[in-house]
């Protein structure tokens, strides 16, 4: 069984160190894993590279029965585990909207169905729904992933805490060139970064900009909360703070618009994935949107609250 595990996860992760890390054992000992396994059955699983590997036609005609299986296996196991009458239904999404947007309504839903127990696995990268076992996943992406359901569009706009010391009264795009940006580095895409933000409007951001720097836009966001500059952040994470006054932006000038969130779902066959799927996309009708967009668009800022 634990050659197998091994195996699986090598084929989805397509190297072996990787496959390590996940597994949380030696990349020695995933090598040796995947070479009894491919003694035992007498013919090579994988073609090795100098930095990835690939599985072989026998390799692949393997994954495609042992993967299911795993996945098969850990759900029994997860239905052993549980209390009687209670399901559990596993969901991934970003850390940024686990925190941001799940987490503060996440109790709304154990309220309607105390029956069903959420696991969230909340990661950055994409993970495979079928080897990782998970039910549901909220996709962040430009394009539509295969089978999704459209959520929400996000829309980006400068936003800063009412606790930030501005320079200037923030009330036209220009003095933002004077206080204190917090800036996204790293993998992120040219159209999340104030370069593209200043350039739609014809400007131009200094080549060596002020600023703070992060390689993650959870962090960026939480720093944006404590006041510490004025983030280029997008709802729907950040409505409630608009919202309850937390945050802050400019009157009139119109967000961009940026990727989707789409809703991602393995299987309909689960109950209980089809009531957390549709809990999910009334939070996301366009009549709710569309009010929010609305409300936020309206919203006075003279007194320096929204």
């Amino acid at each position: 069984m634990r050659h197998l595990v091994v195996f699986s996860t090598a084929c989805r992760a397509e190297n072996f160190s990787r496959a390590a890390e996940e597994l949380g054992v030696s990349r020695v000992a995933v090598s040796r894993q995947i070479a009894d396994l491919e003694a035992h059955l007498d013919t090579p699983l994988f073609e090795r590279g100098h930095r990835t590997v690939h599985a072989t036609a026998a390799g692949l005609a393997l994954d495609s029965v042992i993967t299911p299986a795993l996945v098969d296996v850990t759900e029994a196991l997860d239905r052993l585990r549980s209390p009687d009458g209670i399901r559990r239904l596993k969901v991934t999404v970003t850390s940024a909207f686990a925190n941001y947007w799940l987490m503060p309504r996440l109790a709304e839903f154990s309220e309607q169905r105390p029956d069903i127990e959420i696991d969230l696995a909340v990661s950055d990268r994409y993970l495979n729904l079928e080897a990782e076992a998970i039910d549901l996943a909220i996709r962040y992406a430009p394009e539509e992933p295969p089978g999704a359901r459209f959520m929400t569009q996000e829309s980006i706009l400068p936003v800063w805490s009412p606790d930030y010391p501005a320079q200037t009264a923030l009330e036209t795009p220009k003095d933002l060139l004077s206080e204190r940006l917090m800036h996204l580095s790293g993998l992120y895409r040219p159209e999340a970064k104030w370069e593209n933000w200043f350039s739609v409007r014809g400007m131009e951001l200094p080549a060596d900009p002020q600023g703070l720097q992060f390689n993650s836009y959870f962090t960026m966001l939480q720093a944006a909360l404590e006041g510490h500059g004025v983030a280029l952040a997008g709802n729907p994470l950040v409505e409630r703070f608009l919202a309850d006054g937390r945050l802050k932006r400019m009157n009139g000038v119109s967000p961009l618009a940026r990727d989707t969130y789409w809703l991602v779902v393995r299987t309909d066959e689960r109950p209980e994935t089809a009531a957390f799927a549709d809990w999910i996309m009334r939070h996301f009708s366009t009549g709710a949107t569309q009010a929010a967009d609305t409300h936020l668009a309206l919203a006075p800022q003279g007194d320096r609250a929204l």
